[in-house]
């Protein structure tokens, strides 16, 4: 009896002790398959679970490269509304501005459907890096502000010179009349200079960036956008400066008569909008 309780106890000692190992193995080639029929479902369960995951957040990253994606488009539609509502821009420069626009929307809206499309991390980490490529903010978008900014100040030179030769006529309709119009006449110098200026440095700058693509940054297009900016911000202060002498110049005709021996009508020297 003794012999056979300490045998029977042996017996359940062994297999307590057998139990972890056949109850956590996960060897596939493991001789004993009731462990791994009892495991599949567990191990089924991991893999459901990391492929679960996986598409959350091949999803996650997806929305977040698309929004990135809608802002570069949202970006392009308000370049294309400020050509649209420029009044100075040229045709030509309209015209090639809004294909380099065009161009990008394509391209973005084509790399969003390859994305939508994308089943890995590594196909999806591939086509976000593209996203940067087309250089919306380094090279489109100031390039365009430029482009529009040239071509306004070359219209507003060209209005501050027919302004500056209606002044001319004035001030010899004065001097003719005997009046001293020499602060007039300086004036006008000064006036002529600064819009001379404001053309010289604003007027090149659509030509020197309007050609610029993505493949040039950051170099030659870093540098030359930084110039392109810099002498747009010159020549505007020059033609402030310019308009400011012209305003000053009818005021001081006005002043020597009050406006009552010379015609000095606002339609004739004063500078309009058209």
């Amino acid at each position: 009896m003794n012999t056979m309780r300490r045998i029977t106890i042996v017996a359940l000692v062994m297999a307590l002790v057998a139990i972890p190992t056949a109850a956590f193995a996960l060897d596939d080639a493991a001789t004993d398959t009731e462990p791994v029929v009892t495991d599949l479902p567990i191990r089924d369960a991991v893999r459901d679970a990391v492929t679960d995951h996986r598409e959350r957040d091949l999803s996650a990253i997806k929305a977040r490269a698309l929004e990135t994606i809608n802002k570069q488009l949202e970006a392009l539609s308000r370049l294309r509304a400020a050509i649209g509502n420029s009044r100075h821009i040229t045709g030509a420069h309209s015209g090639q501005l809004l294909g380099d626009i065009g161009r990008a929307t394509g391209g973005l809206e084509s790399l969003a459907r390859r994305i939508e499309a994308a089943t890995t991390l590594e196909e999806l980490r591939e086509l976000i890096e593209q996203i940067d490529d087309f250089k919306i903010k380094q090279v489109l978008a100031p390039k365009t502000h430029q482009v529009i900014a040239s071509d306004s100040l070359v219209y507003a030179t060209g209005k501050l010179e027919r302004f500056a030769e209606k002044l001319e006529t004035v001030i010899a309709r004065f001097e003719e009349a005997g009046y001293d119009v020499d602060e007039a006449t300086s004036l006008l110098e000064e006036m002529k200079e600064h819009t001379s200026e404001g053309y010289r440095l604003g007027a090149p700058v659509a030509g020197n960036v309007i050609g610029l693509q993505a493949s040039d940054w950051p170099d030659p297009a870093e540098g030359i956008l930084t110039s392109g900016r810099a002498d747009l911000r010159a020549a505007g202060g020059n033609v402030k400066s310019a308009h400011h002498n012209g305003v000053a110049i009818v005021k001081f005709l006005r002043s020597l008569t009050d406006g009552t021996d010379v015609d000095l009508g606002r339609s004739d020297v004063a500078p309009t909008d058209s």
